[in-house]
């Protein structure tokens, strides 16, 4: 039971986040240069939002939709947090954000059921195409303004900051989301992983890395 309800509470979240996380991919479209990328942009979205429909759809064989507003805070506090401002930032979003998510599933499957897990793999993994486009936008407008390199940088790190402050708070909400995913010592592992991905795609980036050497180092 205790696993039944915890994989209902991570369903919830999933399913806010990636709510929010279509919105935003929407919104994104405004700071396109061109009608290509505004198209582009505007596919992104349309991704997101199949994706928020399929974990609601699971998240709704065994819960309620009331739950998932239980976790807006955290998806909120990020979002309002790390709002791009023009199109590079709007790239740097996908490229951060979108991946860290990613990542995240990629944890997750491995801890729920079959069904659970395949649901997750399709709407939060195999994001490959996405983060391509967003890599090749940051390096070619870095490429031809180097100047805004240390700006990419540090909005970059601050969505990675937020995420994983964001995300551990959300885990301290409950203890059984924490049990699911090994306890104390496995969210930290989580963590830990998670910030490892995100320095290597700062390293393809070309710029530096978010250097926190353990969980405590997070903020509070």
């Amino acid at each position: 039971m205790e696993g039944t309800t915890a994989l209902v509470e991570l369903l919830a979240a999933m399913t806010y986040g990636e709510r929010r996380a279509a919105a935003r991919a929407r919104d994104n479209a405004r700071f396109a240069p061109d009608e290509r990328r505004r198209l582009e942009q505007l596919s992104v979205a349309a991704r997101e939002e199949q994706n928020w429909r399929l974990v609601e759809a699971r998240l709704l064989e065994l819960g309620s939709m009331d739950m998932a507003t239980e976790w807006a805070p955290f998806f909120d506090a990020f979002f309002e947090r790390t709002e791009p401002g023009d199109w590079v930032q709007a790239q740097a979003w996908h490229y951060i954000g979108d991946s860290l998510v990613s990542d995240f599933a990629e944890v997750l499957v491995g801890v729920v059921d079959p069904v659970s897990a395949e649901v997750l793999r399709r709407s939060l993994g195999d994001r490959e195409a996405q983060e391509a486009f967003a890599l090749d936008e940051l390096t070619r407008a870095m490429e031809e303004d180097p100047g805004i390199r240390e700006g990419v940088a540090h909005y970059a790190r601050g969505i990675a900051g937020e995420a994983l402050n964001q995300t551990r708070r959300a885990l301290a909400r409950t203890r059984m989301l924490k049990e699911l995913l090994g306890g104390e010592e496995g969210e930290k592992r989580v963590i830990l992983d998670l910030l490892d991905r995100h320095r290597a795609r700062l390293d393809r980036l070309r710029i530096d890395r978010i250097e926190v050497e353990s969980f405590d180092d997070l903020d509070e």
